[in-house]
């Protein structure tokens, strides 16, 4: 499947270009703010928006029918997987849980944006 090929790739790249931006910056500007649960974040949530791109990319060849029904049990999949993923975390880290929510939403912001971005462009070229 070669759009997934071009999607995991512009997503390796996305994920390494923020794991750098984010080394320097809690390196520098935002030391006081590094929590270690940033990598977890980063990881789980680019894995998550790559197999379940990849679901919604197989979905899109049976046909506009089945499409639609299945795009939205995909992504409230998603949603119920990092629901339960937060809840957890600020359950049994409460302490750490403000960070861990600021950068959980400022990453599944930009992951988000950029798996639409990609699916509007597979899309309008099919």
């Amino acid at each position: 499947m070669k759009a997934f090929k071009i999607f995991l790739i512009k997503e390796t790249i996305l994920t390494v270009s923020l794991g750098l931006m984010a080394l320097i910056l809690f390196r520098t500007v935002l030391s006081p703010y590094y929590h270690p649960v940033f990598w977890l974040n980063l990881f789980i949530i680019a894995v998550l928006t790559g197999l379940l791109h990849f679901s919604i990319l197989k979905v899109s060849t049976e046909g506009h029918s089945r499409f639609s029904s299945r795009f939205i049990m995909i992504s409230g999949v998603k949603m119920m997987i990092y629901l339960v993923f937060i809840v957890l975390f600020a359950l049994l880290n409460p302490a750490q849980a403000k960070f861990f929510l600021i950068t959980f939403l400022i990453l599944y912001f930009i992951y988000t944006f950029f798996e639409v971005l990609l699916m509007l462009k597979y899309f309008n070229k099919k």
